[in-house]
């Protein structure tokens, strides 16, 4: 077994270690040949998000980050036809968060390429801990204040990432789309060991520990121990650097999903109209051009559908600031006329589908 991704404890591994824990937001001191690291800032936190037409949600996504603390949100989008483009390039141009364009060719991942181009542009390797997320996933904590930041004072310094599993929403009586708040919205919940919550996301420490972040881990570990990952009962265990992550941190069975301290809420389906646009927009992690395999079909909307368990957390522990953070962005120059835009071409791609004739 290995030091659990710790660096080797020679003096230069003591400061590639020190470094790799802050990557410049700590200053490295030396005592009696010691190094080790004093906070001049706080913790950093950044968030990444690749989308496409997520126009009316994308909004309430950024204000609920916000209010978790994310110092900095960088946000990707592809080929938009609501107007989720022009809504983030009027966040962008506030200095709410940046926007990268996301142009593709024939081959490319769509999400994998946002990425990718987001951390080109931007230091994100900088940061103290990184956390990559869909539009439709807000993250929750139970711990301290409620912040992103006190879940991540709970990992160590061995900790190199932070794995937290998914709570499922469903939809709700009205299977009609209209504005408003998605966690307002759909409140309703599966179990919390129903295998769709096994999947996991996943905060990155930065420093350098990472080669690359894809959508549920990141990849490329750099350091030459074990993995060191603390799961969302704050439990820390080793996993083997064997390049094969996809087979430790992707997907828990159900007697090892765990919400005890922190946890995404997922909304995949949303109201039936919604998931219509939903199926036809495709799904980000299909290459451009190649034969989609269908994901969003009658029988995913069903298992979502099924969701009975009331579950307000979200709303208890974000729901006035959130409130508060989305009527705040909308006062600035442009944010609420580009919102409207999206809602409005929204509307009308539902009603473009109700229109057509049935097969």
């Amino acid at each position: 077994m290995g030091k659990c991704g710790l660096y080797p404890q020679t003096r230069r591994g003591k400061r590639q270690a020190a470094l790799a824990s802050g990557c410049g937001v700590w200053q490295l001191s030396r005592s009696h040949g010691e190094f080790f690291c004093e906070m001049s800032q706080p913790l950093r936190h950044v968030l990444l998000s690749s989308v496409k037409d997520e126009g009316p949600f994308v909004l309430e996504f950024i204000a609920h980050h916000r209010v978790l603390g994310f110092d900095a949100i960088h946000m990707a989008s592809n080929d938009c036809s609501d107007g989720t483009d022009l809504l983030l390039d009027a966040l962008a141009s506030q200095g709410v968060i940046t926007h990268t364009r996301n142009r593709l060719k024939p081959g490319d991942t769509p999400q994998h390429r946002g990425y990718q181009r987001i951390r080109k542009e931007h230091p994100i390797a900088e940061a103290d801990w990184i956390m990559v997320l869909d539009a439709d996933e807000f993250l929750v904590v139970d711990r301290g204040a409620r912040r992103v930041g006190d879940l991540t004072a709970l990992a160590g310094p061995e900790v190199d990432v932070i794995t937290l599993n998914a709570m499922n929403f469903g939809t709700s009586g009205d299977f009609g789309w209209r504005p408003g708040r998605v966690a307002e919205q759909f409140p309703d919940r599966l179990p919390t060991t129903h295998r769709r919550n096994g999947p996991v996301k996943s905060l990155s420490r930065g420093g350098g520990r990472w080669k690359n972040l894809h959508n549920h881990h990141p990849m490329g570990f750099t350091g030459p121990g074990d993995i060191c990952h603390m799961r969302g009962n704050g439990e820390v265990s080793h996993v083997p650097n064997d390049g094969r992550l996809w087979d430790h941190l992707r997907h828990f069975k159900p007697d090892r999903i765990t919400h005890e301290i922190a946890w995404f809420n997922h909304y995949p389906i949303k109201s039936l109209d919604s998931y219509m646009l939903r199926r036809r927009r495709g799904r980000g992690v299909t290459k451009v051009g190649a034969e989609p395999v269908e994901r969003h079909t009658e029988e995913y909307w069903t298992i979502f559908a099924a969701a009975q368990q009331r579950d307000t957390r979200i709303l208890d522990f974000y729901g006035d600031e959130t409130l508060t953070e989305i009527a705040r962005l909308r006062a600035l120059p442009g944010i609420d006329a580009a919102q409207l835009m999206t809602e409005a071409r929204f509307a009308a791609q539902i009603a473009a589908i109700a229109a057509e004739p049935d097969d």
